[in-house]
């Protein structure tokens, strides 16, 4: 009957509105589906009646109400798909899912397709095997030493010189020649015992065990393991060598046992973590000079030696022979075992700043295998002293992660074109996924915009975001997110084109949104670097602010914001202060532009271990209320002149609004190259109760000028070039028992 034929188009019609058919549980049974087919229903016979004519008019009205029903329905899905496509692309707030783990709502998730799992992983990224045999592990350390940094052997060097070596030189030395390459890697290994593995982690390399804890993937029956040396030996205070240079590195996710100790004579960017050591940890080589690290959620059986570190911080470790030596300031949170006792540093040694009591952590997402192959991305949940009792703040702790199958992760792999790693991220995202960057260098051509509550961006191998040239950050985090996790990641300025009214690399939260966050689902960024100026060849590149926080309850944990004080050369150049460094140009005014590091205006944003270097104007300016930052290393910038000290510049700057803030082992650093210039003071804040700060201190590194006092105008400073290397110190911030060490 015509009328059947009608009523089975509305209900067609209705079933297509979304304009895709709904997905099917993986079990039901699609033997003889028809996407095509028409869907008849069958009704019962009308009873006949005694006028035809009026049969008639009844078909000709149901005819008409069936074409207004048709008529609306279309309208309905009309309007439908227009409000979808303002949903997606306007940056309104939606109902979020604050579960953990919750990304979107499970109709949405229905709709979105699985990522292969195993991931296809792209050439930067290399998975090892434990090796069985004696040729397999030759093998595998002559595999493993293609990915370690260049070496010139003592022969080699000397050759090109009327010189003869000294007795004292090592056999060779790695060289800093990967400082600056665009080259990235990821070093994956398999769960499993490594026996009879050395190789030094080179420049832009991590190392990963894939296993749930450190133990499960063991270096064993070594040398040296996983390590770093200090390089350049041959031409950098020989035979010492330097780690001052040794940056962008990191073993996470392993244990190791070397008979020599494992050895880590490294600097900033290059984190060890989620760590076992199972023998000694040196932090230095000999009398190599070196600028502070991060060890954190690790265990170390042996003693941990800084060496000559001018500064180092240790972030849930347990320490079971303790910790020796360090220059200027060590800090420890959350740590456990033989952890040293607080101290000024006033009398001697190096400060010793102690929170044994911290009131948060989060620890950093990884990956891991499980033995069919599959990949696992692994969240670490949010741990609280105040509502689980201090063991969850407290020590080393592997396990309890929430466990994501990689179905739901983007492995990103970059291309040149910035407007194709932007898509297919930003699509990612949107589709509620969690992202995976593998090892490479991702030009953007817009911001990546993170707007679902508990998603991940981590990236693998030092993995580089390079910012869009309008001056949007790399990534926008949206307001009223929380849970968001984004770590492992470099962040790098651009050059700048067209007028640009304001930049920065990342950005949390907006200035004109009040979003206080959630303090109980905070989110995290974790070992992220952002990077002005260095690898490129223009430096013109720059942006007006590095990272922005207008969102509270950010945990931040190992972050260094460089403007780069020395650049990579053209071919053919030579260098400008070829007695700093022959190997580099460095950087005069005018070249890398960026104001300020950081800008924090969120409440109860936690900061520990922050690194801010070298920007032109207030390294860090802090405006919300209740923050914390525990280990604070800052260098106020080498070419500047007096007019940067005449304007007030600081390396810490704390508000005038500001009521509550607390901070310990607070480093800032001088060496005035190109002009003499006289700063008043280190750290301003307002005076409040409220404003807590303890172990500050100024250093004079060298050439010219000096920080004339600590905190707001008291606390002592440098008179002369013998006060080189000497930290000017104030136990708190009245600086009422200041005296230089």
């Amino acid at each position: 009957m015509n009328d059947d034929l009608d009523s089975t188009d509305d209900i067609q019609l209705s079933s297509l509105i979304s304009g895709k058919r709904a997905p099917r549980h993986p079990d039901e049974d699609t033997a003889g589906d028809d996407a095509n087919r028409r869907i008849t229903i069958h009704r019962p016979l009308e009873l006949e009646t005694s006028s035809s004519l009026d049969i008639k008019l009844e078909k000709g009205r149901r005819r008409r109400f069936n074409r207004f029903v048709k008529l609306f329905v279309a309208l309905a899905a009309a309007l439908l798909i227009i409000a979808s496509l303002i949903w997606r692309v306007l940056p309104v707030n939606r109902e979020q899912d604050n579960t953990a783990g919750g990304t979107m709502d499970s109709s949405k998730k229905d709709t979105v397709e699985d990522e292969p799992n195993p991931p296809i992983l792209p050439d930067s990224i290399h998975i090892f095997y434990p090796p069985k045999t004696q040729e397999e592990i030759e093998a595998l350390n002559a595999e493993l030493s293609k990915f370690s940094d260049p070496i010139v052997t003592k022969e080699e060097f000397f050759s090109k010189t009327t010189l003869s070596p000294p007795p004292n030189y090592s056999d060779f030395t790695y060289t800093s020649d990967l400082h600056f390459t665009s080259k990235r890697t990821a070093l994956l290994f398999a769960p499993g015992v490594y026996e009879g593995m050395d190789f030094e982690v080179a420049y832009y390399t991590s190392v990963l065990g894939l296993g749930a804890k450190p133990t499960d993937v063991t270096f064993t029956n070594c040398d040296k393991g996983p390590h770093v040396d200090a390089i350049n030996k041959f031409t950098t205070r020989p035979p010492w060598g330097s780690g001052l240079d040794t940056f962008w590195r990191s073993v996470e996710n392993i244990a190791t046992n070397p008979r020599e100790g494992m050895r880590w004579a490294a600097s900033q960017a290059a984190p060890l973590r989620r760590v076992h050591v199972q023998s000694d940890l040196l932090l230095f080589e000999g009398d190599a000079w070196a600028s502070g690290g991060v060890l954190a959620n690790a265990i170390v059986d042996g003693q941990v030696n800084f060496g000559g570190q001018q500064q180092y911080l240790l972030r849930n470790v347990q320490l079971k022979q303790g910790a020796v030596n360090g220059a200027w300031s060590l800090v420890f949170v959350g740590c456990t075992g033989e952890t040293p006792l607080e101290n000024s540093g006033l009398k001697s040694g190096p400060s010793i700043s102690v929170d044994n009591s911290p009131k948060l952590r989060i620890e950093k997402p990884f990956i891991t295998m499980k033995e069919s192959g599959e990949f696992e991305l692994r969240v670490p949940l949010a741990a609280f002293s105040q509502s689980h009792g201090h063991n969850d703040v407290l020590g080393s702790h592997f396990g309890g992660e929430e466990v994501r199958s990689f179905t739901g992760v983007k492995l990103g792999v970059p291309s040149t074109d910035g407007a194709d790693n932007y898509l297919i991220l930003q699509k990612a995202l949107d589709e509620g996924k969690d992202l995976v960057l593998s090892p490479g260098v991702y030009p953007l051509a817009a911001s990546l915009e993170v707007k679902y509550p508990n998603q991940v961006i981590l990236g693998l191998g030092y993995a580089t975001l390079k910012a869009p040239v309008n001056g949007s950050p790399c990534i926008l985090v949206h307001p009223k997110v929380p849970g968001v996790r984004i770590a492992g990641i470099m962040l790098e300025a651009s050059v700048l084109t067209g007028t640009i009214p304001s930049s920065s690399l990342l950005q949390w939260g907006m200035p004109d949104v009040d979003d206080v966050g959630d303090s109980k689902n905070p989110s995290l960024l974790s070992d992220v670097f952002c990077r002005v100026g260095g690898a490129s060849y223009d430096r013109h590149v720059s942006t007006e602010v590095m990272i922005q926080l207008y969102s509270g309850n950010i945990y931040g944990d190992n972050l260094w914001l460089w403007r780069a004080d020395h650049v990579k050369l053209h071919p053919g150049e030579e260098a400008n202060f070829p007695h700093i460094s022959p190997y580099y140009r460095q950087t005069v005014m005018g070249e890398c532009q960026v104001r300020n590091g950081m800008k924090v205006y969120g409440q109860a944003v936690t900061m520990v271990g922050l690194f801010i270097e070298h920007t032109t104007e207030d390294q860090l300016i802090w405006e919300g209320d209740n923050g914390y930052v525990a280990f604070y290393q800052c260098e106020l910038p080498y070419d500047v002149d007096q007019s940067y000290a005449d304007k007030s510049f600081v390396g810490y700057r704390i508000g005038p609004d500001v009521k509550i803030h607390t901070a310990r082992g607070i480093g800032i650093y001088s060496n005035f190259r190109d002009f003499d210039v006289n700063v008043a003071t280190a750290i301003s804040h307002p005076e409040s109760d409220g404003i807590v700060m303890s172990n500050l201190f100024t250093v004079y590194l060298d050439n010219q000028g000096k920080i004339s006092s600590v905190v707001n105008g008291k606390g002592p400073s440098a008179v002369s070039e013998s006060d080189r290397g000497r930290p000017f110190r104030c136990s708190d911030n009245t600086c009422s028992d200041d005296i230089g060490s």
